[in-house]
């Protein structure tokens, strides 16, 4: 499905190319790519203040004694400032002119490859070999290309695939260099010579990745192993530099975009992000400062980080190019087989949603290499995160729109997901809802309950997502570039575990604690937008649903992307319904639950009163046998109605028990459904009111269900008197 996804998404796009350029210009495509790659003029580039808003962590920055304009020993700034970037290269016209004339010797023959089968209507046949080619260009542009060729490969709402594919071997082909080198960096910042502080040190790295390399070592202090991670030589000139050559570029690509497309995603903004994020990498007492910082807040939320280790590191043993930390053996997830991926995604899962939606502190770089099964120590199979090197901090409100557009989505709200989609920066506010609704509708709608799409995860839906922007002005804020990157990596791990795993279906859990701790004004909106249709009466499906999800049980087999009616089998007990009912947390839910309550006391009295009416009026005329009935029922007496005075038994009827109109009607019976599920039968057994010889079997042995319910509700009356 995902194959024929990109091929759709790739075909999609080449239409779009063959039918928005004027007739007889598609042979000058080439052209125009060679002419613009080739113009180098620097001054061109747009600089950004990264400095006023960022949406990644430079945990440095909180100390009071950080100097934010300090410079390297050749002048070039510490922390990412396009402006003086751009200043100190200004200062170096040719070795800038020498580094684009290096990218276009490189990427100008693969662009007019590129073009060429665009027009020739040859990409869907092409694009792996034209993958292979690009990584091979990567490989020779050095270490910022294949860091942006790394998270390409992890991109799959830029990307088809297959390209993913080839791109994702630049996370183990990134040759190391040499460790007389590593050593010299690690004295110089170190201070000491390395047989000082190591009574052990790795003749070769374990590790090569793009921008340092790792080596184990044994602090000769304590005897403790430690992973000791040093900079590549040159990496903050080289990657400064190469970082305003790519806003160049980007900008070439931005043009060719706004030519094919409808699109309106400023790619010099998510340039910039990706620039500061890079930049902030390359500082290490900045990963040091994260990671125990994400510590510290797992350890103080819900989740509680008890399955999840995050090496700690060493202050005193970490500068800007050297870090050290606790060394940790283990294995990459996706090399174990399905049933471990499957438990250890499960925390992985967890502690993501953890920090997307209650604490806004979010690892951005979860690659494979990241997230290893620890196999020794005290902490076997336990999952361990590494590198905090990129991390993101996403606002309330944000998270707050997260939550809303996931609810609104799943009711098919489309006019109250175009205001959150706004309020996150993809859709601007003066953008034509009556054009957008329709295209939505068409894109979306398979991928919620009943629309009938193959597969429910973010890949596919990203995939389909691609034509939107051939037709409406949709744009990627720079830091869902982030949040992006760590849900397409996860849900990769995933589904090599699962095929049928669906991420946006167990991250239900986590929406509803958001949405039940009520710590914004819309959140009781929200809560009713889950439970209520549009006329007012509650989903007791969907009440069942979210009190399972409020305790952490989900289904696990959703009917669609997004699922708020999917009740798992293997649900919550009685007792825990109800601890969580009287909980502070369920404070939002009771008054509904109460409203409910009364509505569905009254339907289901009117129901019975009219049965046994029905029942007992026949009853009352003799019968023969095998005759029947000998005379018509004879009229009831009149009856004395207060208010009213002495009304026919008919009148009294239905004045006081009108008949249940059909969505009355559907209202009672899913709550009786409900009612089954929580004390264990069959609706059958409550729809008409149990038979004698059932009720006295459900009073005599009673399901493990009522007993639960016995108990809680003892334990509640136990709970007040106390109290």
């Amino acid at each position: 499905l995902q194959q024929r996804a990109g091929r759709r998404a790739v075909g999609v796009a080449a239409r779009a190319v063959t039918t928005r350029l004027p007739p007889g210009s598609l042979a000058d495509v080439s052209t125009d790519m060679r002419r613009l790659t080739e113009e180098a003029d620097m001054a061109e580039v747009e600089l950004r203040d990264v400095r006023g808003t960022s949406y990644v962590s430079r945990r440095r920055m909180d100390n009071e004694a950080f100097d934010p304009d300090a410079v390297d020993e050749d002048g070039l700034p510490l922390v990412y400032n396009e402006a003086k970037i751009a200043e100190f290269w200004s200062n170096k016209p040719g070795e800038l002119l020498g580094r684009w004339t290096r990218f276009t010797a490189v990427s100008a023959p693969w662009l007019t490859k590129l073009a060429n089968a665009v027009i020739q209507g040859r990409i869907e046949r092409d694009q792996v070999s034209l993958a292979r080619d690009a990584v091979d260009n990567l490989q020779k542009l050095g270490p910022t290309f294949i860091k942006l060729g790394q998270i390409l490969s992890i991109r799959p709402d830029v990307l088809p695939p297959p390209v993913m594919a080839e791109l994702a071997s630049l996370q183990d082909r990134i040759e190391p260099f040499s460790t007389v080198e590593a050593r010299k960096t690690l004295e110089a910042e170190l201070g000491r010579p390395i047989d000082e502080i190591f009574s052990e040190f790795g003749e070769e790295p374990i590790a090569a990745a793009s921008l340092a390399q790792v080596y184990r070592a044994v602090l000769r202090s304590t005897g403790e192993q430690v992973a000791v991670k040093v900079q590549r030589p040159a990496a903050l000139s080289t990657i400064s530099k190469d970082l305003y050559v790519l806003r160049r570029a980007v900008g070439v690509y931005e043009q060719l975009v706004r030519r094919f497309t409808a699109q309106t995603t400023d790619y010099q903004e998510l340039v910039s992000t990706f620039a500061e994020g890079l930049y902030t990498e390359l500082d290490f007492r900045n990963e040091a400062l994260n990671a125990g910082r994400m510590r510290q807040l797992l350890d103080e939320s819900e989740f509680k980080a008890a399955d999840v280790v995050i090496p700690k590191t060493y202050l005193d043993l970490t500068t800007r190019r050297v870090l050290t930390m606790e060394w940790i053996d283990g294995v990459k997830l996706t090399t174990l087989p399905p049933a471990e991926i499957r438990s250890l995604v499960k925390v992985g899962q967890a502690a993501f949603l953890t920090q997307l939606l209650e604490i806004g502190f979010i690892h951005g770089d979860p690659h494979p290499g990241n997230l290893l099964k620890i196999v020794s120590g005290p902490d076997a199979g336990k999952l361990a995160l590494l590198d905090f090197g990129l991390v993101a901090e996403i606002p309330p409100a944000d998270r707050e729109a997260m939550v809303s557009a996931t609810i609104h989505l799943a009711n098919r709200d489309w006019d109250a997901l175009i205001g959150d989609f706004v309020s996150l920066g993809f859709l601007p506010s003066d953008c034509d809802r009556v054009r957008i609704v329709p295209v939505m509708e068409r894109v979306l709608g398979p991928y919620l309950r009943g629309g009938g799409a193959r597969a429910f995860n973010f890949q596919a839906l990203s995939q389909d997502l691609l034509s939107v922007t051939l037709e409406i002005p949709f744009s990627v804020p720079p830091y869902m570039s982030l949040l992006a990157r760590s849900v397409a990596t996860l849900e990769g791990i995933a589904l090599a575990g699962d095929p049928h795993y669906q991420m946006v279906a167990q991250a239900y859990p986590f929406v509803v604690r958001k949405v039940l701790r009520n710590d914004s004004s819309g959140a009781g909106g929200l809560l009713q937008d889950i439970l209520y249709d549009t006329d007012g009466t509650i989903k007791a499906t969907r009440m069942g649903a979210l009190l399972n999800a409020a305790l952490g049980y989900v289904s696990d087999r959703a009917d669609g992307f997004i699922d708020f009616d999917a009740v798992p089998d293997d649900g919550a007990s009685m007792q825990e319904v109800f601890s969580f009912l009287l909980s502070s947390e369920a404070r939002d839910l009771r008054p509904l639950l109460t409203e409910q309550l009364v509505s569905g006391a009254d339907l289901l009295l009117r129901d019975r009163v009219r049965k046994l009416y029905t029942v007992t009026l026949p009853a009352l005329v003799p019968r023969l046998p095998l005759l029947g009935p000998l005379l018509p029922p004879p009229p009831l007496p009149p009856l004395l109605v207060p208010g009213r005075g002495l009304m026919s038994a008919e009148s009294a009827l239905e004045l006081l028990a009108p008949a249940l109109t059909p969505e009355e009607a559907v209202f009672l019976n899913s709550l009786t459904e409900l009612a089954a599920s929580l004390i264990g039968v069959e609706p059958s057994d409550l729809a008409d009111g149990p038979e004698p010889r059932r009720a006295l079997q459900l009073l005599t042995s009673p399901t493990e269900q009522l007993r639960e319910l016995s108990a809680a509700l003892s334990a509640a009356a136990g709970g007040r008197d106390s109290g």
